[in-house]
């Protein structure tokens, strides 16, 4: 993905922009980089449900000691969370921004001492279920505590998926854009 980091290199935030068909693998590849240089990743999930992530993230070999999710859409589908779920808050429903600016917070809170990588996605996922304007609040609410607490984040997006000028907005509050290949 040549996301650039490093444990010396300043958090950055990443709007990455995929083909639609390739939006999990994205997910996977970009999870399976972070995870491999050591930092504790948090994965706000609106797409598919933490069950699927995780059974995802196992078979492309991604090391889950150090992955939280966060997801918004297992409550949402099936009325109650996913019994034994490891690491993992629930939230009622995708257009609960506030629990889960909520649950970000209280999950930075608990993860001391680690650098940390936050991903969401999928920002087209969010549109289903917010307006435009309520989704660029949310996200710019996101990178400026991402920001303030010098951490670095990925937000998915399907490529040509979104309204420009939401895009031109998302793409004001990230540090840069990775489209994709191919």
């Amino acid at each position: 993905m040549d996301l650039s980091f490093d444990e010396s290199s300043e958090a950055a935030i990443y709007l990455v922009l995929s083909e639609p068909r390739n939006l999990r693998k994205k997910n996977i590849e970009i999870i399976k980089e972070i995870t491999a240089k050591g930092f504790t990743t948090i994965v706000i999930t609106t797409n598919d449900p933490y069950n699927v992530l995780r059974k995802d993230y196992v078979k492309g070999g991604i090391n889950l000691d150090n992955v939280h999710f966060i997801d918004a859409i297992t409550k949402y589908a099936i009325g109650k969370e996913s019994e034994g779920a490891v690491n993992c808050t629930f939230v009622n429903n995708p257009s609960n921004l506030t629990d889960m600016g909520i649950a970000v917070t209280e999950l930075l809170k608990t993860i001391n001492g680690n650098k940390v990588w936050v991903l969401l996605d999928s920002v087209n996922s969010m549109l289903i279920y917010i307006s435009s304007a309520n989704l660029t609040k949310f996200i710019h609410f996101i990178t400026s505590k991402l920001k303030i607490l010098d951490i670095s984040g990925v937000f998915l997006a399907v490529e040509k998926g979104i309204e420009p000028s939401t895009l031109m907005q998302l793409e004001s509050f990230v540090d840069g854009v990775v489209e994709s290949e191919g």
